[in-house]
């Protein structure tokens, strides 16, 4: 056992390089400008083969349940609207910066898991009639991140920890505080302060396992909470090896009654028949979700 200091982690994550996100001109028209049309940000993504692929794969899905095919990025970007297509462009960015070095720890199995949640993330707003503000996807998609930093910048602690859930069949968390004493959520929230993301996603990613101390963004909290659970019960998990989800477990009478206090209606009966939707929803896309991340 390391019991690394906070202090530590967190020096080391200050001297990790800037996020590459984009090229410096779709910086400046997504993020540095009011004043930007469709079809200017539609010329420069086009002008990035690789990043516009994964866009229409991503807005191809079933998850947008689209009629028709959609085949060029201004399409796309009517579908997605200019808010998740900054944060779905923001969430492959970060994809490409994590190198995986662990054998034992699958990176597409956690991007699945990843990108499943952030869906189903879109879906629980929906259902709920919760206002997306384009936050949902990309805390979805990069809640786990932690995870990530740990493996390539403590991997001797990832080896570790992995081998402790896999010998133990206990949570990364549990396993995190036991080899770090630290877990990937704070470091997430971290690093993703370093990178100058929203408040509010990083708050939905650091209460992702207890919605009920964000004081502040709760609703959005509870959405990623809920979204990491029943993306596990549906059997995505990002590593094969950790305990798996007990609903009954995580969904207490306590649970159920902090949620609907917050503005949302669910109690035992309608969890399952969302589990059931889910599955559904999940259905047409399980294997086809991978291709995002090829």
């Amino acid at each position: 056992m390391s019991n690394k200091n906070i202090d530590e982690i967190v020096q080391k994550i200050e001297q990790l390089p800037s996020l590459p996100i984009i090229s410096e001109k779709m910086q400046k028209l997504l993020f540095n400008s009011d004043d930007v049309s469709i079809k200017q940000i539609g010329n420069v993504i086009e002008s990035d083969p690789p990043l516009a692929v994964k866009i229409l794969k991503i807005v191809n899905s079933s998850f947008y349940g689209m009629l028709n095919n959609v085949s060029t990025i201004e399409h796309a970007l009517v579908i997605l609207g200019i808010n998740e297509f900054k944060n779905v462009i923001l969430g492959f960015s970060i994809q490409k910066y994590f190198v995986n070095s662990n054998k034992n720890f699958d990176p597409k199995r956690f991007w699945k898991h990843s990108v499943i949640c952030s869906q189903i993330a879109k879906f629980l707003s929906k259902h709920f009639k919760i206002i997306d503000d384009g936050t949902y996807f990309l805390a979805g998609l990069t809640h786990d991140i932690g995870k990530l930093v740990i493996d390539q910048y403590f991997h001797k602690d990832f080896i570790a920890i992995t081998n402790y859930i896999t010998t133990n069949k206990t949570t990364f968390s549990s396993a995190e505080k036991e080899i770090m004493g630290v877990t990937h959520y704070q470091i997430a929230a971290k690093l993703l302060q370093k990178w100058n993301f929203p408040k509010k996603i990083i708050m939905q990613i650091f209460y992702h396992h207890a919605p009920w101390y964000d004081k502040e963004f709760t609703q959005g909290s509870i959405i990623i909470y809920l979204s990491n659970i029943l993306t596990k019960i549906a059997g995505f998990t990002c590593f094969e090896h950790e305990k798996a989800i007990s609903p009954n477990n995580c969904m207490t009478s306590s649970v159920f009654d902090f949620i609907n206090k917050n503005g949302f209606e669910i109690d035992q009966e309608s969890f399952e028949k969302l589990q059931e939707n889910i599955n559904e929803f999940l259905s047409s896309e399980a294997n086809d979700v991978l291709k995002i991340f090829d």
